[in-house]
């Protein structure tokens, strides 16, 4: 049985980014474009920000998550009723993950600007004291491309398993790091210095 479309709204500035951003979507699976003023609201609003985050940002409705597309920003902390920040320096096909992961009810943040978030200090909790010694090699693998920001099926395909295999070994190392969320568990890899080590 098919699953129903992700209906995604593209607003922001830049008229020829909105289009681009829209003609991206519509290649992706699952994902259908539709009007920002759709009824019933788009499950996923896609808002360009240009190079800055504005004071201007969209509203978020009942059933409706935000999506920022940014480029180099000062502070990468989601602001209030956004659901994620996606870097314009992610490769496109991760717009993807990032849809389906803010359509589910999670947060995103791409694995750019969780590091610049590391960098500057600016995370609100302390960095995690976490004995990365504890995993198995498979869970680090993981991991890594997870913080990578490539999707369940993504790494499946790059490690040879099948997604369900992928999925148990993720659900493993949420409850080991006591996190609860994608984004949680990348930023304690990047923390650890897990990212980009598995290509």
């Amino acid at each position: 049985m098919d699953h129903p479309s992700i209906t995604v709204a593209i607003s922001g500035r830049y008229p020829l980014d909105r289009a681009g951003l829209a003609a991206l979507v519509a290649s992706l699976p699952g994902l259908r474009v539709v009007p920002p003023e759709s009824s019933p609201p788009p499950r996923v609003l896609l808002w360009e920000c240009g190079e800055k985050l504005s004071a201007d940002l969209p509203r978020s409705l009942p059933g409706m998550a935000i999506l920022l597309i940014v480029g180099e920003i000062e502070s990468p902390i989601l602001p209030p009723g956004v659901a994620g920040l996606f870097s314009k320096d992610e490769k496109p096909e991760a717009l993807g993950v990032a849809i389906r992961q803010i359509a589910r009810g999670d947060q995103y943040l791409s694995p750019s600007l969780a590091l610049a978030l590391l960098e500057r200090g600016e995370a609100e909790a302390a960095p995690h004291d976490f004995d990365m010694s504890i995993l198995t090699d498979r869970e680090r693998q993981i991991l890594a491309l997870l913080a990578d920001g490539l999707s369940n099926k993504a790494i499946a395909a790059r490690l040879y398993l099948s997604v369900r295999t992928v999925e148990g070994h993720l659900a493993n190392l949420y409850t080991r790091l006591d996190v609860h969320s994608r984004t949680e568990a990348a930023l304690i890899a990047i923390e650890h210095g897990l990212v980009s080590r598995i290509k």
